[in-house]
This record gives C-alpha cells, structure tokens and sequence, in this order.
C-alpha cells in the first residue's frame, strides 16, 4: 500500500519545530550532556538563567551510535537535578550524517503547495528514506525568482526515537526535535544582528565540535550551503592518547592546557600541527565545492565556535587559509546573565562549548 506523504508530513510536522515556550535546552554530545535554560526578555533579547556539563564515559557515543544508554540518561538526570528543574521539558538537539538542512527554493503557492514541493524536493535529495524520515520545513519568504526560499530540516526518524529515550529513561520529555546546526545559527544570527543585512557578503560559520565540524555558509538572510565535515578535536586527542600513552582527560588537558607549567611540548605541538592540516584541507574543499556549484565568491568573513576552536593556531591558520578576518562567536555579547549566579570560567566555557544548546534553549513559539 502506498504510503500518503502529505498525511505523513503533517502528523511529523510537529516533531522537529521552530519553537515553543517552557523548555530548556538539551544537547547531547560525544563527551558531555548540556542543558541551558534562557529567559526571553521579548524584542529579541534574552537572558541566561542556567547552565550546567556532566562529563559522560569515554566510548557512551561513537559515531553517532549510542553505546551506553544507561550512562547517558543518568548523566541527564545528574544535569537536571543540578539545575533543580521542575520537570525537564526540553528542547533536544539532533545532528549527525542522518540529519539534514538544506535550503531550496520553490515555486511557491498555497501552503498545501509549499508542502508538496518540499516533500517532492526532499525525496530526492535525502541521504535516507524519506519513508524512514521526519520532515518539517520554515518558510522563508518570497525570492527574486517570484518563488519562495525555505529551509528544510529532515533526520530519521530511528535517530530521534532513540535519544528521545535517553531523555524519557531520564524522566524528561522531548517536546522538540531540532537539528543541531539550526540552533547554532540562530545564536549567530542574534549575535551578528545588523552585520548580516549586506546582500553581497557572504558569511563562513564553522562549529567545530570534537568528532565533526557543521560548515554553514550564510549570506542575504540565509543558509545557502551546509556540510558536515567529519574532523575535529577529538582526532587530536585520541593521537595524544596513541602517542603519549595517556587517557582520555590527560590527553585533552595537554591539547588545550600543556605540560604543568601551560607550555605545549614540541610532540604535542606536532600532533596538534598534522590533524589542523587535514582540517585545513576538508574546510578548503568544501569551499571549493560551494563556489565550483554555485560560481559565488562573496566569502567575506569567517565566524568559528565550538570547545575545538580553542584548539592552539587554528584561527590563526584559518585567517591564513581563507585570506578573511576569522573571529569567534560570543553569545554574551548579546545575552545577558547575572555576574553572581557564574563564574568567569563558566561564561568562558559556555562561550566556546555551549552555543547549541544556547540555540536550542532559544526557542520561542
């Protein structure tokens, strides 16, 4: 019997939203679990009320297969009993090769319209079974062509079953799927305000993250490109770890921090040298893809975050690889938090390893 993906695409559509009030963030990674909440202050404005990391086991997830369901939850649990949360409604970040973000543009039409194309549009491009997918779009608005622009947000739907379990075991509730990449460029976007009203220039947003690096290139109000690159801080430390002959933490305190004296030695240095080179060269060709499809060389800043950009020389190389100005995303310098309720050191590690769930604890309806 043949599936009818119109009825399908309407009872999914509320699975992966654009928003809705009363819930935290919830971000799910490779070595911690991070929940944030924020207060909207209405205008646009919000305000951080609360942030806590719990540390998961090495190995709880590999390449995006959960391992250790049982740690996981219970590392949720720990994070909303240390938020004293009444009840953890969340917002939860979804990522990896079975998600994806596309913009498209279509013909337009009535909403019924729009529906159909973007069911027919996403059929052929996913990378997965639409019938094993949840699909949900935002319009955008009209184009120059006299169509529309939206942005399609898609993953199977097995992916989101099984960390809505993780929640669920942890005796919260999803009350929305989001993809991980959107979240984080809405913090960009709230950050960047006015900058990104130039039509002719072209933004490079890079989330560097521990196993990948979501590449977004942004421009006229929009993502025009997304890739996943499949490199990041974590290749670092696990050759730390070969070479060194140390664990997991031991290995990412001499990523980041060096000897006991805050000094990288020389080996650390090398390592460190031969995985940024192969970041380089993954950042180039997806850049070169984009221009070679697209034949746009407006490229005119470059904008980084995620706890790997703290990795020694990286923005420095990045400055000399792409030949435009390189600077990292700050989400506190337009959201506000109260001195007293966080230290220096946690604005700082929020700043660099916490803009996702930032984003997803954004949501507003």
């Amino acid at each position: 019997m043949a599936i009818d993906y119109k009825k399908e695409f309407k009872k999914l559509f509320k699975t992966i939203a654009f928003g809705s009030k009363g819930i935290v963030g919830l971000d799910i990674g490779l070595s911690s679990v991070k929940i944030a909440t924020v207060e909207s202050k209405g205008g646009g404005s919000f305000a951080l009320t609360g942030f806590t990391k719990v540390n998961l086991p090495e190995g709880a997830i590999i390449e995006d297969e959960i391992q250790k369901p049982e740690e996981i939850s219970e590392a949720i649990r720990q994070a909303a009993e240390e938020l004293k949360l009444d009840g953890l409604n969340c917002c939860l970040g979804i990522s990896g090769p079975n998600t994806v973000a596309r913009k498209l543009q279509l013909a337009g039409g009535s909403a019924d319209e729009i529906e159909d194309q973007v069911l027919w549009e996403a059929e052929q491009y996913l990378p997965f079974d639409i019938e094993e997918s949840t699909v949900d779009y935002h319009l955008i608005g009209e184009n120059e062509g006299g169509g529309v622009d939206v942005i399609v947000a898609a993953a199977k739907n097995d992916v989101i079953t099984n960390f809505k379990e993780l929640v669920e075991n942890a005796g919260g509730s999803v009350k929305i799927a989001d993809l991980g990449i959107l979240a984080v460029t809405n913090v960009f976007e709230l950050v960047m305000g006015d900058k990104l009203d130039n039509p002719e220039e072209g933004y490079l947003l890079l989330d560097i993250g521990a196993q990948k690096t979501f590449f977004v290139i942004y421009k006229d109000g929009m993502i025009v490109f997304t890739k996943e690159v499949n490199v990041g801080g974590v290749m670092i430390t696990e050759e730390i770890q070969r070479q060194m002959g140390v664990n997991y933490h031991e290995a990412e305190d001499l990523k980041l921090t060096g000897d006991e004296n805050g000094n990288l030695p020389e080996e650390i240095l090398e390592i460190i040298d031969d995985v940024v080179e192969t970041f380089f060269s993954e950042i180039k060709k997806a850049i070169d893809f984009y221009i070679s499809s697209t034949s746009d060389e407006s490229l005119s800043y470059c904008v980084v975050t995620g706890g790997s950009s703290l990795i020694p020389g990286l923005l420095e190389g990045l400055e000399a690889l792409l030949g435009v100005d390189v600077s990292v995303l700050n989400p506190f310098d337009v959201i506000s938090y109260k001195e007293k309720d966080f230290t220096e050191e946690e604005i700082n590690q929020i700043a660099y390893q916490g803009v996702q769930v930032l984003g997803l604890a954004m949501r507003q309806t």
